[in-house]
């Protein structure tokens, strides 16, 4: 692994000078790799390809997708391919290199002899691997099946609910199946056909027989492999027919509900056909375009005078690049983001990750459900980055959850609105552990972890963010119709579920403030989030219904916890609570998510000194960074920075594997956090205000294009002290931009 340093310190050389584009950041190598901890990720926002080539020169590659959810909802691979050559034209070969083209998503293997480019199509489900060579070469491609048989999994087997402990039923996984036959392509896939987890669950959550969909029955995902010359051997094993210089061999993918098995193979086949009847220069162009306007919708590059620290700087600004290339990867797919991994997940054969070894690519802690907590940070810096592509698929996903929330708070509490939860299955149930799998003697609906049981922030930090992304865009439609009256039943559940107290306010308990002060009342970031929110909906709707709840809310809603320490006012986490079990700053939920407190706002004071009070965390999915960022405070926005951004785990290739801190490698809040707090310290916008620099270096020359409110696009250069350019789109927006005189420097 020694050798993987050395080779990456080797390829930063270029990065001494300051990065001008994102080509700057491409990774370069000039030796194989040994396992999948060499491989380079690929991936078109459904489909991921982990690329690497072997010390035999053979190519491997891991095929995920944000969809392949077995019958238990975990996360599997799609699969594994061999692509070997004949003769072998990149063992020991002459002038070898491989490089991932970030500008262009492709990577690319070349010798003296002979080049490999390896896509997933930015605009179609296909992994597309074409290569030359000078020596024609027979190609033979072996699908690896690693899930051999449907069997019950062993107790220490099971690590995704919180292993199996309480679980009514032994877990299992599921066989693969190929299609056998076939003369010139090969075919695998998985299908789930036991409904045996979906049915205690549902009946856990007191859901089944409520009219949802089950989302996993008949669920098939799965690959078509096929390529110009190539014949089958069997069925899983391609060989060309004779020698060529030329080669192209295209890996179709497809998830899909059908009812039957012969539906999906029918299914997958018509759509490998179209696909492969697409003119392969006119793919690649459109493919490399898709990029091109990625890249182009937002930049942060960042550099210093000083040598030591620009290497220190450029490391950072590299670890920048490859998280909005990692986000580009799985963001357009059917479902958010998976904070514990993506789908990136690699297997533990040679090493651990965390606790975890010895186990295949499937294996990743936490599992396939959906924490809000953890999904929704991928998901902030996106809207400074103009990602709206990529966020689409969490708006979808929480507002379709708005119905199972609206079932929830009507059967279980007999009340109007809707009662959103931590941890959800993608169709909106609990997770089984969460709401406890043994029901007898308990209330129907409510959960027995005492984590998250009373936790229901994610309402009303949801509808603050639809306001954001709404904000954004400039999207009105969007705000009327979808934004507006998600919020409105969110309120709706406040204003029926918490009583009273002797001075109108509402009493809100029982509740906890996030997962760490349990027992509580009167929660720190639900005050926040209803006093941050409900004025912002009262300046957006004329709707008489919802300003007469936001009056009555507003007037209802309780001053934030608060306490006086050696004379000063800190913000406090909560009332009252009985019990702390966690490590998270709920008192910090006032600066972000919901904004109260910030530069350029009234009280900064309280909210700095309350974030002084303590010693605070920063890895993983804590917001440390962010808020220190927003409060303007610049040497702990610095220190946070770059200790997150410098802590990538040495032992994986790609330089932007963090992890696994609180959940897995590779950690997607860590990551986002990162770049968040970056973004963060550039550029601030609340309202029609834009603050540049807010918690920027004097010494730290930068230049970017980033997104703020009002459809705004806003390009700034500082260099040597001073700002060099400062531009809007539109023009207009300029007068909006208020430049921070900072002076302060940062080693």
């Amino acid at each position: 692994m020694k050798r993987y340093m050395l080779i990456a310190i080797c390829c930063m050389a270029p990065l001494v000078t300051a990065a001008q584009q994102v080509s700057d950041f491409n990774l370069k190598f000039f030796e194989p790799g040994k396992n999948s901890w060499s491989s380079m990720p690929l991936g078109n926002g459904e489909i991921s390809c982990q690329a690497w080539t072997d010390a035999e020169g053979k190519l491997q590659c891991y095929i995920g997708s944000n969809g392949s959810r077995d019958a238990m909802d975990d996360i599997l691979k799609i699969g594994k391919l061999t692509i070997e050559f004949e003769p072998n034209i990149f063992s020991n070969a002459a002038g070898y290199t491989e490089e991932l083209l970030l500008n262009e998503g492709l990577f690319r293997i070349k010798s003296n002899t002979a080049e490999l480019q390896v896509r997933v199509d930015a605009n179609h489900p296909q992994i597309v691997v074409w290569g030359t060579s000078r020596t024609p070469v027979k190609v033979k491609v072996t699908t690896n099946i690693w899930r051999r048989e449907s069997r019950n999994l062993e107790k220490e087997e099971y690590i995704n609910e919180y292993g199996n402990k309480g679980i009514p039923f032994v877990p299992y996984v599921e066989a693969d199946e190929t299609v056998k036959g076939l003369s010139d392509a090969m075919i695998w896939y998985h299908r789930n056909k036991n409904e045996l987890f979906w049915n205690e669950m549902m009946k856990a959550n007191g859901l089944l027989g409520e009219g949802i969909a089950n989302s996993l029955k008949n669920r098939t995902f799965g690959a078509l492999v096929k390529g110009p010359g190539l014949a089958a051997l069997n069925d899983t094993t391609l060989l060309s027919a004779a020698p060529a210089k030329n080669f192209t061999i295209n890996t179709t993918l497809l998830t899909r509900q059908t009812e039957t098995a012969e539906q999906y193979v029918s299914s997958l086949r018509q759509l490998a056909e179209e696909l492969n009847g697409l003119k392969h220069k006119a793919m690649l162009a459109a493919h490399k375009k898709w990029w091109r306007g990625y890249w182009g919708r937002s930049y942060v590059y960042f550099s210093a005078a000083d040598p030591a620290l620009n290497d220190t700087l450029a490391l950072l600004n590299r670890g920048y690049v490859l998280q909005r290339y990692v986000n580009a990867l799985a963001g357009r797919g059917e479902l958010p983001i998976k904070f514990n991994g993506s789908t990136l997940v690699l297997d533990t054969y040679h090493d651990k990750i965390g606790r975890i070894s010895g186990r295949s690519a499937d294996a990743r802690l936490w599992g396939g459900a959906f924490w809000w907590q953890n999904t929704r940070l991928m998901y902030y810096p996106m809207l400074a980055s103009g990602d709206f592509d990529l966020i689409q698929p969490f708006i979808d996903f929480y507002l379709k959850d708005l119905e199972v929330a609206k079932k929830r708070a009507r059967k279980f509490y007999g009340l109007d609105g809707a009662r959103f939860v931590e941890t959800i299955h993608f169709w909106g149930a609990w997770r089984g552990n969460d709401i406890g799998w043994n029901r007898a003697g308990l209330q129907p609906g409510i959960s027995t972890n005492p984590y998250i049981k009373d936790l229901i922030i994610a309402g009303l930090e949801m509808g603050n963010y639809l306001l954001d992304y709404c904000s954004y865009t400039g999207n009105r439609q969007m705000l009327e119709e979808k934004t507006l009256p998600f919020i409105r039943e969110v309120l709706i559940y406040y204003d029926q579920h918490y009583p009273r107290d002797a001075n109108g306010k509402l009493h809100i308990a029982p509740a906890q403030s996030l997962e760490t002060y349990i027992e509580a009342e009167n929660p720190t970031p639900d005050i926040a989030g209803l006093r941050f929110v409900i004025p912002r909906v009262m300046q957006l709707t004329t709707d008489t219904a919802l300003l007469a709840l936001c009056k009555r809310l507003e007037a209802a809603t309780p001053a934030l916890p608060m306490a006086e320490k050696n004379g000063r006012q800190l913000i406090l986490p909560v009332a009252a609570y009985k019990n702390i079990i966690n490590v998270e700053y709920p008192e910090m939920y006032p600066v972000f998510p919901f904004r109260i407190y910030g530069v350029g706002k009234e009280d900064l004071s309280t909210a700095v000194h309350t974030f002084n009070d303590k010693h605070r965390t920063y890895q993983g999915w804590h917001q440390t960074g962010i808020q220190a960022a927003l409060l303007g405070l610049t040497d702990s926005a610095v220190k946070v920075i770059k200790h997150n951004g410098l802590a990538f785990d040495k032992r994986f290739r790609f330089p932007a594997f963090w992890g696994p801190n609180y959940d897995y490698t590779p950690d997607q809040d860590h990551a986002s956090n990162f770049i968040n707090a970056i973004q963060t310290m550039l550029m601030q916008a609340e309202g029609n205000d834009i603050y540049l620099l807010p918690a920027w270096p004097a010494n730290w020359n930068a230049s970017f294009r980033l997104h703020a409110p009002g459809h705004t696009q806003v390009e700034a250069v500082w260099k040597n002290g001073r700002y060099a350019r400062i531009k809007t789109w539109p023009a207009a927006r300029k007068k909006d931009v208020i430049t921070v005189n900072i002076n302060n420097t940062a080693p």
